[in-house]
C-alpha cells in the first residue's frame, strides 16, 4: 500500500498560469518603451537581458494513505512525456521538498524549449520509494501559452513592435528561422505588408554594416542570394537606392567568376539605366570594354580627347588629329590629342567638339563619382574634351563659298574650325568628294553666313 496518498496536481495549473503572465509582463516592459532603433538600455528598468527563469513551478498537497497531511523533507521525481503511457521520459527532475502540513511548492528545472514547444505533454509523479502515481496529470496551455503553440496567431494593434527579440552576443542571432522540407515551394521567412507605402521586410544597420545580407550557398543550379519579383506593371523586381547626398551605389553585383549583373526580360528591357541629372551622365557607365552583339542609338558616339592646342576649344569646333598622349591613369589606353582644324578638306579630320570633360570621373570609384561630367564653357589647352566621331551635333558651319543643304558632304572648312561643302574631284568620270576628307552629312540647311547646324557626323 502507498504511503503517499494525494498530490493535488490541479495546483500545476494555476503556478504554470502565474509563471507565464509573468514572463509576459516582463517581456512587455523589456520592449515596449524602446525606440525603433535605440540600442541603449532605457532609463528605469534594470536588467532588460536578463533570461526568464527556465523553470516549472508545481504546487501540491501531500497526505499519507489515510489522508493526513505530511511533513519534512520528501524526495519527489516530476517528469514530462509525451502521451500518457510512454516511458521514455522528455526530462526529469528530483527534488528533496519541505512539506509544511501536506502543502509543498517546487520547481520542475531539466526541461529545455526543444521539450517544451507546444506539443501535449503529461505530467507523472513519483514520490521516493513508491511507483509512479497514476494517471498522470495533462499539462494543458494556459491562455497567455497559445501565442507561443505552432501555428499561433500574435496580434495587435500597436505603434511598437509586436514581437521584440534582442540577442546580445557577438556571435548570436536575432531570430533563427528554418523550413526544414527539401522539397517543395517552401519558406524560411514570409513578410507581408497591405500599405502601398509599406515594407513586407524593413531591415538596418545602424552600425555601419550590412542591412540585409543573403547568402545562397548550394553550389550548383540556379540558386539565388536573393530574387526579387513584382507582378505590377510599374513595379520593381529589385529596387536599390542610396540616399547620401554625397554618393552611393543604389545596388552593386560582384562575381568571382560569372555576371556581377545579370538582366534578363522576356520581352522589355534586360537592363535599363537612368539618371536624373540634365546633363544625362551617366545613365550607364564602366570604365572597361563594352560587347554588344549590336546597338541603336538616337544620339552620338563621342571619343575622350585631350586638346593639344595653345587655344582653347569650344562647343561646335572642328577638330583634327595631332598626335597622341600619356594613357589615363588606372588605363592602358593612350589619350588621343587634337587641335583646331585650319585648312581646308584636311584628311586629319577627327570631329566635332561635344564639350569639356572632367576626367578625374573616369578613374573614380563609382560610389565617388561627381555629379557635373561635361560641365559648359571652353576646354583649355591641356584640358580633356569629348569630340563626336558619330552620330548628330552641332557643328560651326560655313556657306560663305557655297550654301549648304541636307545631304550635302562636309570637309573642314579654309576657316579655322569650321565646316564647309567638301571639295570635289573627278575620278572616272564622276565627282566625289576627295577621299579621307568628309566630315559628315548636312542635317539642316545653310542658305549663307555662318551658323551652328546640325550634321551626322560620318567621318569618311
Amino acid at each position: 500500500m502507498k504511503k503517499f496518498r494525494n498530490l493535488l496536481a490541479n495546483g500545476t495549473l494555476v503556478l504554470v498560469l502565474l509563471a507565464v503572465l509573468a514572463l509576459v509582463v516582463r517581456f512587455t516592459l523589456a520592449q515596449g518603451t524602446r525606440p525603433e532603433q535605440e540600442i541603449n538600455e532605457p532609463e528605469g528598468i534594470e536588467d532588460t537581458t536578463a533570461s526568464v527563469y527556465n523553470v516549472i513551478p508545481i504546487q501540491g498537497r501531500l497526505t499519507d494513505n489515510n489522508g493526513n497531511p505530511l511533513d519534512g523533507y520528501h524526495v519527489i521525481t516530476f517528469t514530462l512525456y509525451a502521451t500518457s503511457y510512454d516511458t521514455t521520459p522528455l526530462c526529469q527532475d528530483d527534488d528533496s521538498v519541505n512539506v509544511d502540513n501536506g502543502l509543498f511548492n517546487a520547481e520542475m528545472d531539466w526541461c529545455t524549449s526543444s521539450d517544451i514547444d507546444g506539443k501535449r505533454l503529461f505530467l507523472g509523479i513519483q514520490v521516493e520509494g513508491d511507483t509512479e502515481m497514476t494517471p498522470r496529470k495533462e499539462i494543458y496551455p494556459v491562455p497567455y501559452a497559445f501565442s507561443l503553440r505552432p501555428g499561433a496567431i500574435i496580434s495587435g494593434s500597436l505603434s511598437s513592435a509586436v514581437l521584440h527579440v534582442e540577442n546580445w552576443s557577438s556571435s548570436g542571432r536575432g531570430v533563427r528561422v528554418y523550413a526544414m522540407s527539401e522539397t517543395g515551394t517552401n519558406y524560411g521567412i514570409v513578410g507581408a505588408s497591405r500599405s502601398p507605402d509599406g515594407y513586407g521586410g524593413y531591415f538596418y544597420n545602424n552600425g555601419g554594416g550590412t542591412g540585409l545580407y543573403s547568402n545562397a550557398i548550394f553550389e550548383t543550379g540556379a540558386a539565388y542570394g536573393i530574387h526579387g519579383e513584382s507582378e505590377s506593371g510599374q513595379g520593381r523586381g529589385v529596387y536599390g537606392e542610396s540616399s547620401n547626398v554625397s554618393g552611393g551605389i543604389g545596388v552593386e553585383g560582384s562575381s568571382l567568376l560569372g555576371s556581377g549583373v545579370y538582366g534578363t526580360s522576356a520581352s522589355g528591357i534586360g537592363v535599363y539605366g537612368n539618371t536624373d541629372n540634365v546633363s544625362h551622365d551617366y545613365g550607364f557607365y564602366t570604365p572597361d570594354n563594352l560587347y554588344s552583339s549590336n546597338y541603336h542609338t538616337t544620339g552620338a558616339i563621342m571619343q575622350i580627347v585631350q586638346n593639344a592646342d595653345s587655344i582653347p576649344l569650344e562647343t561646335g569646333d572642328v577638330v583634327a588629329f595631332s598626335g597622341i598622349g600619356t594613357p589615363l591613369i588606372g588605363t592602358n589606353q593612350p589619350v588621343i590629342q587634337v587641335v583646331e582644324a585650319e585648312s581646308a578638306n584636311s584628311t586629319a579630320v577627327a570631329g566635332v567638339v561635344y564639350g569639356r570633360y572632367i576626367i578625374e570621373t573616369l578613374n573614380a570609384e563609382p560610389e565617388k563619382a561627381v555629379s557635373e561630367i561635361t560641365p559648359e564653357g571652353i576646354a583649355a589647352p591641356g584640358d580633356y574634351l569629348l569630340v563626336v566621331v558619330h552620330g548628330p551635333a552641332q557643328v560651326k558651319a560655313s556657306a560663305l563659298t557655297s550654301a549648304l543643304q541636307p545631304g550635302d558632304l562636309l570637309s573642314s572648312a579654309g576657316q579655322a574650325g569650321y565646316a564647309a561643302k567638301a571639295a570635289e574631284v573627278t575620278l572616272s568620270g564622276v565627282e566625289v568628294a576627295v577621299p579621307g576628307t568628309v566630315l559628315g552629312k548636312v542635317l539642316e540647311p545653310l542658305a549663307q553666313g555662318e551658323a551652328l547646324i546640325y550634321i551626322f557626323v560620318t567621318l569618311q
